[in-house]
């Protein structure tokens, strides 16, 4: 991908600071207010015109600012010196000495060969750059605090970085799907009109499945197996493009529950899926659980095992199937905060499933579209818009 070489280089550079005698008389308890990023950031914009780099770097702790010439010009370590807008002192003003001790370690920067950030003309293109920053800046985020959460869980043998999320294995996932869905015939709990509907739009499902990646709607009416209809979608098509997850946004808690409810019910019967295949993300999960929990070791307050690793999983979407809401999913798109921004880069080589499609918030419609657009175009995601009533956003530019 073409943001690759930019995303090392944001890599080696966001804490180049931490060379400085300052930081590391913080780290003995010596020191305080410092500010470690400032300097990399600087050097990847003048050095290296990478500017998406340089604001992913200026954003992992302070969050993500703006790209204009004044801003950043404002990077530059001789104006923060003497007049820092956070009141922090600079770990180290000497980029020069701090380039030689991160070249002693063996860190070589090397300016990208192609970056991310061009001259934009029109919304849609500023929305693309928007974006393409902000899949870096999250990228740097996410390998930030993993980084930082392995050190903290670490001992005397090393960082213990968290055991990552399950793999979606599609093809097996669409097997469970297909087969849970045969036994609902089964138990013919539709008949007549109702379970030829159902039959019908599941049958449309996967032959559409085989299409590329792209743009989809899917309408149709309630009662008519939407909600397994349009996983069964997702999975055909993540295993005909080899996608990595599935993402389902809903705008309403009671939906959520109720699709992650029998979401769950598929795939916690299958040893090979189990605990943690679907993840909900959304303010009231785990809600009320922790205290209750046979894994709670009799502690008050304190969420179990399983609700410990849904929480860690939940910050950056690692798993196969996320249930969601629309706020997370905008957030993800349009935030400028790290713990917002984290997870987005796990929207790449997705399946992004919008149901209740129409709720999406009209003034909010252009700028979404054309970010969800740019992801399709340049990330590998498919976006299909599910509901009865399905938004006219072909109308639009």
């Amino acid at each position: 991908h073409k943001g690759a070489e930019e995303a090392a280089l944001a890599g080696l550079l966001h804490d180049l600071g931490k060379y400085g005698d300052l930081f590391q008389a913080r780290l003995r308890g010596e020191a305080q207010g410092l500010d470690h990023w400032s300097q990399g950031a600087w050097i990847a914009l003048t050095e290296h015109r990478a500017i998406a780099a340089a604001l992913s770097i200026q954003g992992h702790h302070i969050g993500l600012q703006a790209a204009n010439k004044d801003a950043l010009l404002r990077m530059n370590p001789q104006s923060l010196t003497q007049n820092h807008p956070l009141r922090l002192a600079l770990s180290d003003p000497d980029l020069i000495r701090l380039n030689q001790r991160a070249g002693a370690d063996g860190l070589l920067f090397q300016t990208p060969a192609q970056t991310l950030l061009a001259h934009q003309n029109g919304m849609a293109q500023a929305i693309a750059a928007m974006l393409d920053v902000r899949m870096l800046f999250s990228c740097l985020v996410d390998a930030d605090y993993l980084d930082t959460e392995a050190h903290f869980e670490g001992d005397r043998c090393g960082k213990h970085y968290r055991r990552p999320g399950q793999t979606l294995r599609a093809q097996e996932a669409l097997n469970a799907v297909l087969a849970h869905i045969q036994r609902i015939q089964v138990q013919g709990n539709a008949i007549g009109p109702v379970a030829t509907v159902r039959e019908n739009l599941l049958a449309a499902c996967l032959t559409s499945a085989s299409e590329p990646i792209g743009h989809y709607t899917l309408t149709a009416p309630t009662g008519s197996g939407k909600t397994l209809a349009m996983l069964a979608f997702a999975l055909a098509h993540a295993a005909k493009h080899g996608l990595k997850r599935i993402i389902l946004a809903v705008p309403y808690l009671t939906i959520i529950e109720q699709t992650a409810c029998i979401y769950r019910s598929i795939f916690n019967a299958h040893p090979q899926f189990g605990e943690g295949y679907v993840l909900e993300h959304h303010s009231m999960a785990g809600v009320g659980k922790e205290p209750h929990s046979q894994d709670n070791e009799g502690k008050d307050n304190e969420p179990s095992h399983v609700e410990r690793q849904r929480r860690l999983l939940a910050q950056n979407w690692d798993a196969p199937i996320v249930i969601t809401t629309n706020v997370q999913l905008l957030e993800s798109l349009f935030s400028n905060r790290p713990g917002a921004c984290r997870k987005l880069h796990n929207l790449m080589e997705s399946v992004i499933l919008f149901d209740e499609a129409q709720s999406l918030p009209q003034s909010l419609a252009v700028p979404t579209l054309a970010a969800l657009s740019h992801l399709t175009a340049t990330y590998r995601s498919s976006v299909i818009f599910a509901t009865a009533t399905q938004p006219a956003f072909d109308t639009l530019d």
